[in-house]
């Protein structure tokens, strides 16, 4: 019955609402407004639109909207409760209300690092991003990100194959996938890490809410990390968010010559972001221990399964490769390099990014 009043609260109120800190500072929650709702004006914290809309929508009318969140196991948060995550009540516009599925302890967590960036990466930026996000996974941070295509993505799934744990934040309400690519990957999210949206069900899209999301993502962050950004690109968006809210943040060095590093150069060339390599100097900077690991010797693959040609391929790459650089390196005829690329594929030794080149991943 509580996440009848919060979607309630959620419908009338809007996000990204500039009096969302005062709303949030008040101590009285979304069931004692709906019992004021027809004299919100005695308050003198909401706006003309808020309080018509509060007016005239009941409990009854977001009903349905309720019933989508039970099918779909969607949980809810707001400001009075002892869980709503502290750092995104200390923002300006903040939230009033989270949609959730998963652990929401993770946004309390010691130490956290948003990991964004395009959305088109190149083969250097994802592999970079996949180094940073697993530098802060192994670590014991918990990597935050927004699970668009590109860079979010990657930083998601790069933190929980190191054994990390991860929140992704939504521009569509939980029982939409976006990109729908990422369908499976969002589910085991949200049965095993934490996946959070300030959008109910049914509400409807426009393009400003991924902008609007963006704030979230900056304010959960206790540091954020571009890892590849074009002049244009949306993550400066969230790195305004994150100086707004006096969060550091970093860049990751790229190509002069590169579009794909225009905008993440800018922010270093202009002072805005610190330049970073490894994600641990991040950590190093939050003053962030990492959890202790008992040392493991260092081992070699295990070619033994492979023939002799698959293994001099596999031992001529290094980083990120397209097969003229391979066959090169090898000395191998064109036509068997790329035969073996191609079971290498298959049998999981290597994976072939969106711009056609080859990382290896054992």
């Amino acid at each position: 019955m509580k996440q009848l009043y919060d979607i309630w609260f959620s419908h009338i109120m809007g996000v990204n609402c500039t009096n969302g800190q005062q709303v949030a500072a008040c101590g009285l929650g979304p069931r004692f407004f709906y019992n004021c709702r027809s004299d919100l004006k005695q308050f003198n914290l909401f706006t003309e639109r808020q309080m018509e809309a509060a007016a005239k929508t009941s409990i009854e009318d977001v009903q349905k909207i309720y019933e989508v969140h039970l099918e779909n196991r969607i949980k809810s948060v707001n400001y009075c409760d002892a869980d709503f995550p502290r750092r995104l009540k200390e923002i300006p516009n903040a939230p009033l209300v989270l949609f959730y599925k998963g652990d929401l302890s993770l946004l309390d967590a010691d130490c956290t690092v948003g990991i964004i960036g395009s959305r088109r990466c190149t083969a250097e930026g994802e592999k970079a991003c996949s180094m940073i996000s697993e530098d802060v996974a192994k670590a014991g941070a918990v990597v935050i990100s927004g699970l668009a295509q590109g860079v979010d993505s990657i930083a998601h799934k790069s933190c929980v194959s190191a054994g990390g744990r991860t929140v992704a934040f939504l521009g569509t309400p939980l029982d939409e996938y976006f990109p729908k690519t990422n369908k499976n990957f969002q589910d085991k999210l949200c049965d095993e890490h934490l996946v959070v949206s300030e959008y109910h069900c049914t509400y409807p899209y426009y393009s400003a809410n991924f902008i609007y999301r963006n704030r979230l993502i900056a304010a959960a962050s206790d540091a954020l990390c571009v890892v590849q950004a074009k002049e244009r690109s949306g993550s400066l968006a969230t790195v305004n968010r994150a100086k707004e809210y006096d969060k550091p943040v970093f860049a990751l060095p790229g190509s002069i010559f590169s579009p794909a590093y225009t905008g993440s150069n800018k922010l270093l060339v202009e002072g805005i972001a610190f330049a970073v390599t490894k994600g641990s100097q991040i950590l190093d900077y939050l003053g962030f221990t990492a959890k202790e690991e008992t040392p493991q010797a260092e081992t070699l693959p295990d070619y033994s399964g492979l023939d002799e040609t698959a293994t001099t391929v596999l031992q001529v790459m290094d980083g990120t490769m397209n097969a003229n650089m391979i066959i090169r390196a090898s000395g191998l005829k064109a036509a068997v390099v790329k035969a073996t690329l191609t079971s290498l594929e298959i049998d999981g030794w290597v994976r072939r990014t969106d711009s056609g080149e080859y990382i290896r991943t054992k």
